[in-house]
Protein backbone atom coordinates (compact mmCIF):
# COMPACT_ATOMS: atom_id res chain seq x y z
CA UNK A 1 0.00 0.00 0.00
CA UNK A 2 0.86 3.15 -1.09
CA UNK A 3 2.39 5.72 2.22
CA UNK A 4 0.50 8.66 1.01
CA UNK A 5 -2.97 6.77 1.09
CA UNK A 6 -2.33 5.95 4.16
CA UNK A 7 -1.52 8.85 5.75
CA UNK A 8 -4.59 10.27 4.48
CA UNK A 9 -6.67 7.89 6.85
CA UNK A 10 -8.14 9.27 9.87
CA UNK A 11 -7.21 8.49 13.37
CA UNK A 12 -10.78 6.70 13.81
CA UNK A 13 -10.20 4.30 10.88
CA UNK A 14 -6.87 3.16 12.73
CA UNK A 15 -8.45 2.40 15.60
CA UNK A 16 -10.92 -0.11 13.62
CA UNK A 17 -7.99 -2.99 14.03
CA UNK A 18 -8.43 -3.10 17.74
CA UNK A 19 -10.37 -5.37 19.28
CA UNK A 20 -12.19 -6.93 16.30
CA UNK A 21 -15.13 -9.86 16.80
CA UNK A 22 -15.10 -13.04 14.99
CA UNK A 23 -16.15 -13.15 11.58
CA UNK A 24 -18.61 -14.65 8.93
CA UNK A 25 -17.73 -15.29 5.10
CA UNK A 26 -19.15 -13.99 1.97
CA UNK A 27 -17.49 -15.63 -0.99
CA UNK A 28 -17.47 -13.30 -4.00
CA UNK A 29 -15.50 -14.26 -7.16
CA UNK A 30 -14.22 -11.14 -9.19
CA UNK A 31 -12.45 -10.34 -12.41
CA UNK A 32 -10.92 -7.27 -13.72
CA UNK A 33 -13.17 -6.58 -16.16
CA UNK A 34 -16.66 -7.06 -13.97
CA UNK A 35 -18.28 -6.02 -10.71
CA UNK A 36 -18.29 -7.91 -7.22
CA UNK A 37 -21.40 -7.15 -4.61
CA UNK A 38 -21.22 -7.50 -0.91
CA UNK A 39 -22.79 -6.85 1.90
CA UNK A 40 -20.64 -4.18 4.61
CA UNK A 41 -22.08 -4.10 8.24
CA UNK A 42 -23.85 -0.64 8.77
CA UNK A 43 -22.68 -0.39 12.82
CA UNK A 44 -19.62 -2.69 12.68
CA UNK A 45 -15.96 -3.45 10.82
CA UNK A 46 -16.21 -5.72 7.93
CA UNK A 47 -13.17 -7.40 6.72
CA UNK A 48 -11.95 -7.51 3.06
CA UNK A 49 -9.06 -9.47 1.41
CA UNK A 50 -8.14 -10.75 -2.13
CA UNK A 51 -7.50 -14.81 -1.96
CA UNK A 52 -3.67 -14.97 -2.69
CA UNK A 53 -3.03 -11.20 -3.04
CA UNK A 54 -2.67 -8.32 -1.11
CA UNK A 55 -4.72 -5.00 -1.13
CA UNK A 56 -2.19 -1.98 -2.47
CA UNK A 57 -4.93 0.69 -2.38
CA UNK A 58 -8.86 1.36 -2.54
CA UNK A 59 -9.96 4.51 -4.02
CA UNK A 60 -13.76 5.82 -5.24
CA UNK A 61 -16.05 7.27 -2.67
CA UNK A 62 -13.59 6.68 0.37
CA UNK A 63 -13.80 9.16 3.28
CA UNK A 64 -10.23 11.13 4.03
CA UNK A 65 -8.92 14.60 4.65
CA UNK A 66 -9.28 15.00 0.56
CA UNK A 67 -12.44 13.75 0.50
CA UNK A 68 -14.59 13.96 3.65
CA UNK A 69 -18.00 13.48 1.13
CA UNK A 70 -16.49 9.78 1.18
CA UNK A 71 -19.01 6.90 2.16
CA UNK A 72 -16.53 4.38 3.46
CA UNK A 73 -14.12 4.60 6.05
CA UNK A 74 -10.71 2.53 5.42
CA UNK A 75 -8.55 0.93 7.47
CA UNK A 76 -5.63 -0.75 5.77
CA UNK A 77 -3.51 -3.97 7.59
CA UNK A 78 -0.30 -3.34 5.96
CA UNK A 79 1.23 -6.58 7.69
CA UNK A 80 -1.75 -8.86 5.67
CA UNK A 81 -2.53 -7.00 2.60
CA UNK A 82 -5.75 -6.63 3.91
CA UNK A 83 -8.55 -3.69 5.14
CA UNK A 84 -11.32 -2.94 7.16
CA UNK A 85 -14.08 -0.86 6.65
CA UNK A 86 -17.35 1.15 8.09
CA UNK A 87 -19.17 3.38 6.09
CA UNK A 88 -19.11 6.74 6.92
CA UNK A 89 -21.75 9.21 8.46
CA UNK A 90 -22.63 10.33 4.47
CA UNK A 91 -23.23 6.95 3.49
CA UNK A 92 -26.60 5.09 3.54
CA UNK A 93 -28.38 1.88 4.54
CA UNK A 94 -29.13 0.13 1.25
CA UNK A 95 -27.41 2.29 -1.34
CA UNK A 96 -24.30 1.00 -2.41
CA UNK A 97 -21.05 2.13 -2.06
CA UNK A 98 -18.77 2.11 -5.38
CA UNK A 99 -15.07 1.53 -4.93
CA UNK A 100 -12.19 0.11 -6.67
CA UNK A 101 -9.50 -2.42 -4.85
CA UNK A 102 -5.84 -2.06 -6.24
CA UNK A 103 -3.59 -4.97 -5.87
CA UNK A 104 -0.51 -6.11 -8.05
CA UNK A 105 -2.33 -8.20 -10.50
CA UNK A 106 -5.30 -5.42 -10.91
CA UNK A 107 -8.29 -3.54 -9.99
CA UNK A 108 -11.10 -4.66 -9.18
CA UNK A 109 -14.93 -2.93 -9.15
CA UNK A 110 -16.98 -3.50 -5.85
CA UNK A 111 -20.51 -2.49 -5.01
CA UNK A 112 -20.69 -2.64 -1.05
CA UNK A 113 -24.16 -2.43 0.55
CA UNK A 114 -24.30 -1.40 4.15
CA UNK A 115 -27.45 -3.15 6.15
CA UNK A 116 -27.88 -4.13 9.19
CA UNK A 117 -25.74 -7.03 9.78
CA UNK A 118 -23.38 -8.47 12.44
CA UNK A 119 -19.68 -8.17 10.92
CA UNK A 120 -18.38 -10.08 8.63
CA UNK A 121 -15.29 -11.17 6.19
CA UNK A 122 -15.44 -10.78 1.77
CA UNK A 123 -13.06 -13.00 0.20
CA UNK A 124 -12.73 -11.96 -3.65
CA UNK A 125 -11.09 -14.97 -5.53
CA UNK A 126 -10.02 -13.92 -9.23
CA UNK A 127 -9.38 -17.61 -10.49
CA UNK A 128 -7.63 -16.34 -13.54
CA UNK A 129 -5.07 -14.72 -11.77
CA UNK A 130 -4.12 -17.58 -9.39
CA UNK A 131 -3.99 -19.61 -12.56
CA UNK A 132 -1.69 -17.33 -14.63
CA UNK A 133 0.50 -16.96 -11.66
CA UNK A 134 0.83 -21.20 -10.85
CA UNK A 135 4.53 -21.96 -11.25
CA UNK A 136 5.83 -23.95 -14.01
CA UNK A 137 7.33 -27.32 -12.58
CA UNK A 138 10.74 -27.79 -14.54
CA UNK A 139 10.99 -30.42 -16.56
CA UNK A 140 8.47 -33.57 -16.89
CA UNK A 141 6.35 -35.23 -14.24
CA UNK A 142 9.26 -37.93 -12.18
CA UNK A 143 5.84 -40.32 -13.11
CA UNK A 144 3.67 -38.83 -15.29
CA UNK A 145 1.47 -42.18 -15.34
CA UNK A 146 0.68 -41.07 -12.19
CA UNK A 147 0.16 -37.22 -12.97
CA UNK A 148 -2.16 -37.67 -15.89
CA UNK A 149 -4.14 -40.25 -13.43
CA UNK A 150 -4.43 -37.90 -10.93
CA UNK A 151 -5.28 -34.62 -13.29
CA UNK A 152 -8.23 -37.00 -14.56
CA UNK A 153 -9.86 -37.45 -11.23
CA UNK A 154 -9.42 -33.61 -10.61
CA UNK A 155 -11.32 -33.10 -13.46
CA UNK A 156 -14.45 -34.99 -12.24
CA UNK A 157 -14.12 -34.12 -8.55
CA UNK A 158 -16.58 -31.51 -7.49
CA UNK A 159 -14.04 -29.87 -4.87
CA UNK A 160 -10.32 -29.21 -6.40
CA UNK A 161 -7.63 -31.18 -4.69
CA UNK A 162 -4.70 -29.88 -2.93
CA UNK A 163 -1.86 -29.24 -4.94
CA UNK A 164 -4.37 -27.89 -7.93
CA UNK A 165 -6.19 -24.25 -9.11
CA UNK A 166 -9.69 -24.25 -11.16
CA UNK A 167 -10.56 -21.80 -13.17
CA UNK A 168 -14.50 -22.24 -14.69
CA UNK A 169 -14.04 -20.48 -17.97
CA UNK A 170 -17.66 -20.90 -20.10
CA UNK A 171 -16.26 -19.77 -23.51
CA UNK A 172 -17.14 -21.21 -26.95
CA UNK A 173 -14.63 -22.51 -28.98
CA UNK A 174 -14.59 -22.90 -32.93
CA UNK A 175 -14.58 -26.72 -34.12
CA UNK A 176 -16.72 -27.91 -36.39
CA UNK A 177 -20.15 -26.66 -37.68
CA UNK A 178 -22.10 -29.48 -36.70
CA UNK A 179 -21.33 -29.31 -33.03
CA UNK A 180 -21.43 -26.47 -30.27
CA UNK A 181 -18.03 -26.55 -28.49
CA UNK A 182 -17.50 -24.71 -24.83
CA UNK A 183 -14.97 -24.83 -22.28
CA UNK A 184 -16.54 -25.32 -19.44
CA UNK A 185 -13.37 -25.35 -16.74
CA UNK A 186 -9.78 -25.64 -16.35
CA UNK A 187 -7.60 -27.21 -13.54
CA UNK A 188 -3.82 -26.99 -13.37
CA UNK A 189 -0.95 -28.24 -10.99
CA UNK A 190 2.93 -27.27 -11.52
CA UNK A 191 3.16 -30.15 -14.22
CA UNK A 192 -0.17 -30.33 -16.04
CA UNK A 193 -3.10 -28.49 -16.92
CA UNK A 194 -6.25 -30.05 -17.89
CA UNK A 195 -9.43 -29.14 -19.60
CA UNK A 196 -13.11 -29.85 -19.82
CA UNK A 197 -15.35 -29.33 -22.53
CA UNK A 198 -18.81 -30.42 -23.46
CA UNK A 199 -19.46 -30.96 -27.05
CA UNK A 200 -23.12 -30.56 -27.93
CA UNK A 201 -24.56 -31.65 -32.08
CA UNK A 202 -26.41 -29.15 -33.45
CA UNK A 203 -26.80 -31.26 -36.71
CA UNK A 204 -29.53 -33.40 -37.84
CA UNK A 205 -27.36 -36.32 -38.18
CA UNK A 206 -25.20 -38.58 -36.20
CA UNK A 207 -21.92 -37.51 -34.93
CA UNK A 208 -19.12 -40.05 -34.30
CA UNK A 209 -16.42 -38.60 -32.09
CA UNK A 210 -12.79 -39.56 -32.19
CA UNK A 211 -10.16 -38.96 -29.16
CA UNK A 212 -7.61 -38.26 -31.50
CA UNK A 213 -9.61 -35.32 -33.26
CA UNK A 214 -8.81 -33.43 -30.30
CA UNK A 215 -5.12 -33.74 -29.82
CA UNK A 216 -1.72 -32.05 -30.41
CA UNK A 217 1.32 -31.39 -29.54
CA UNK A 218 0.95 -30.77 -25.97
CA UNK A 219 -1.61 -33.35 -25.53
CA UNK A 220 -0.85 -36.49 -23.09
CA UNK A 221 -4.42 -37.67 -22.81
CA UNK A 222 -8.10 -37.23 -23.67
CA UNK A 223 -10.86 -38.79 -22.56
CA UNK A 224 -14.43 -38.65 -24.41
CA UNK A 225 -17.28 -39.78 -22.56
CA UNK A 226 -19.59 -40.53 -25.38
CA UNK A 227 -18.12 -40.96 -28.39
CA UNK A 228 -21.52 -41.72 -30.31
CA UNK A 229 -24.00 -38.90 -30.79
CA UNK A 230 -27.29 -38.00 -31.63
CA UNK A 231 -28.53 -34.85 -32.77
CA UNK A 232 -29.01 -32.63 -29.68
CA UNK A 233 -26.98 -34.74 -27.39
CA UNK A 234 -24.25 -33.46 -25.42
CA UNK A 235 -21.02 -35.13 -23.86
CA UNK A 236 -17.85 -33.92 -22.01
CA UNK A 237 -14.54 -34.41 -23.20
CA UNK A 238 -11.07 -34.10 -20.95
CA UNK A 239 -8.06 -33.04 -22.47
CA UNK A 240 -4.68 -32.97 -20.41
CA UNK A 241 -1.86 -31.39 -21.51
CA UNK A 242 1.68 -30.68 -20.24
CA UNK A 243 2.75 -27.58 -19.23
CA UNK A 244 5.83 -25.89 -20.91
CA UNK A 245 8.09 -22.78 -19.96
CA UNK A 246 8.32 -20.98 -23.32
Amino acid sequence: MTKNWFNNLTAGAASLLLALPAWALQDREIKPDGVASAKIAVRETTRIKVEGGRIEEVFGSVFSRENPAGELVVSPDEASGEIYVIPSSMARPGKPINVFVKTVNATYTLLLTPFDIPSDTVVLRDRASQVSSLPIAVGKAPDRLREIKNMELALRARAVPSGYVAMEIGKPVRLWQEARFIEMRRVMNPYMSGTVYSLTNISNTPLVLDAREFSDADVVAVAVERENLAPGDMTRIHVIRERRRD
